[in-house]
């Protein structure tokens, strides 16, 4: 798998990546704030290639301290569910934030149907948000202790 930093034309790859979650792991209202985010927050976002497709894509972010870490739109093409690249996509992004940060508090959300994956990685579960992203869509806060 080849990693790259994101920029502007990955846009519609990154795209067509949400569009194939939607409706079931992400409402469709939320590519709006997607698209938002691409145009906005590219420093610490990368895209995952398998070949020459890109099949996944996900990013991080940290509080001004540095003592908090926050995983941003994890993305893996609905074609390629299952088939490891979410794993590399978590571990990629985990190791990044290691590198720089032994002792942090790493924070994600996702909903009712992925975040048991996140608990293979040590992610606990935080707050339950019946609906937290909308109707049928249940918002689960996560968070990842490292360090002491």
């Amino acid at each position: 798998m080849r990693v790259g930093t994101y920029n502007h034309k990955y846009f519609k790859s990154c795209i067509k990546i949400i569009q194939s979650n939607i409706p079931k792991y992400i409402l469709p209202s939320e590519q709006f704030n997607y698209e938002n985010f691409l145009l906005r927050n590219s420093k610490r976002y990368f895209v995952f290639f398998k070949a020459n497709d890109l099949v996944a894509c996900g990013g991080y972010s940290f509080n001004k301290t540095k003592t908090k870490a926050v995983l941003s739109w994890g993305l893996v093409h609905r074609k390629h569910h299952n088939k490891g690249y979410g794993t590399y996509l978590i571990k990629y992004r985990l190791n990044q934030i290691k590198k720089y940060h032994s002792d942090i508090k790493i924070c994600l959300d996702t909903s009712q149907y992925t975040h048991q994956f996140f608990e293979k990685f040590g992610f606990k579960i935080n707050k339950i948000s019946k609906n937290g992203y909308g109707e049928g869509l249940d918002k689960y806060d996560k968070v990842l202790k490292l360090g002491k």
